[in-house]
């Protein structure tokens, strides 16, 4: 039997031993992926088609988790036409991160807790000293995924486990999965025959994915620890203006967390909020519409000192 708590479920160990392999087989296989195209750049060079690759399917990727799995589906910080929203779903699936009702629950429970006992992923759960920092960083960073204690979705994904998109996507989870890998594959071989094949799986897929996937993480780990901050939030969130691109504006996570149902997460003239530009776009195009953001007089009000903006 699994116990439950109000936010969390402690899985069976029997269960556990059956979860972990896949879990680390999800982790570490693209992290072996990218390892094998450092080692054919050093054979044999990177080639253009490899790198456009890589960037194009990688900013697809990250576009379904930050806008779709993120300020979509988890903050429901817009609505769009459905074919967007299908194609964000799946988009974010090929991200191998987990479904849909995981990944949405898990934040959602990360900003009810943030930083305190229930947050999945604080970097500050063993302490404030050096070695609790560093336990801390690798527990927010990737150690949380082999957790026995799983966010209880009956609490925190209600909602998304009775939306047919959300559930249809879901329920195919690893084909979307195994199409984001035979895509850059495919690719490749139409352009450069049986080699390319490999580069295409190694650069648009396994690397792809490995990218992206640390991206997230930093997210988790390093935005909850290095950065300064703009608002006073009651956690440790923070801005890391270097992560901007490859998250798509995720990194600037302060923001986010002191206006988390908003759709851009960009209130300096510096902040670069790609995922928020993309909504902003579909706005205009009528594509997107309740597009939440704060007013001028809520972000003066929960602005910090600037004494304390790096704390």
């Amino acid at each position: 039997m699994s116990e439950r708590t109000f936010h969390t479920i402690t899985v069976h160990p029997s269960r556990l031993r059956k979860e972990r392999p896949i879990i680390a087989i999800a982790v570490c296989l693209p992290a072996i992926g990218a390892l094998g195209a450092i080692a054919l750049t050093i054979h044999s060079g990177i080639r253009s088609f490899d790198l456009a690759l890589l960037v194009s399917l990688s900013m697809l990727t990250v576009l379904g988790i930050e806008v779709g799995y993120h300020r979509l589906f988890s903050h429901h910080a817009f609505e769009t036409a459905q074919p967007i929203r299908i194609a964000l779903a799946i988009t974010g699936c090929m991200a191998l991160q987990g479904p849909i009702v995981y990944w949405a629950s898990n934040h959602r429970r990360h900003h009810s807790c943030s930083d305190g006992p229930d947050d999945p992923h604080s970097p500050y759960r063993y302490g404030h000293g050096k070695l609790a920092a560093l336990r801390g960083w690798w527990h927010a960073h990737m150690g949380w995924i082999f957790d026995d204690k799983r966010t209880f979705v009956g609490r925190y994904g209600r909602d998304l486990m009775t939306d047919p998109v959300v559930r249809m996507v879901d329920r195919f989870y690893l084909l979307w999965v195994i199409i984001g890998l035979v895509i850059p594959a495919l690719l490749g071989g139409l352009v450069e025959g049986y080699v390319g094949l490999l580069h295409g799986f190694l650069w648009g897929g396994l690397s792809r994915i490995f990218l992206v996937q640390q991206g997230t993480y930093c997210i988790n780990s390093f935005c909850h620890q290095f950065g300064n901050r703009l608002f006073d939030t009651d956690d440790h969130s923070k801005i890391n203006l270097w992560l901007a691109i490859p998250t798509l504006g995720g990194s600037l996570h302060n923001n986010h967390h002191a206006f988390p149902s908003t759709a851009t997460n960009r209130f300096r003239w510096w902040h670069l909020d790609i995922g928020g530009w993309f909504i902003q776009a579909l706005a205009w195009l009528g594509l997107a519409w309740n597009v939440k953001v704060p007013t001028p007089k809520m972000i003066r009000a929960k602005e910090c000192n600037p004494s304390v903006r790096q704390s």
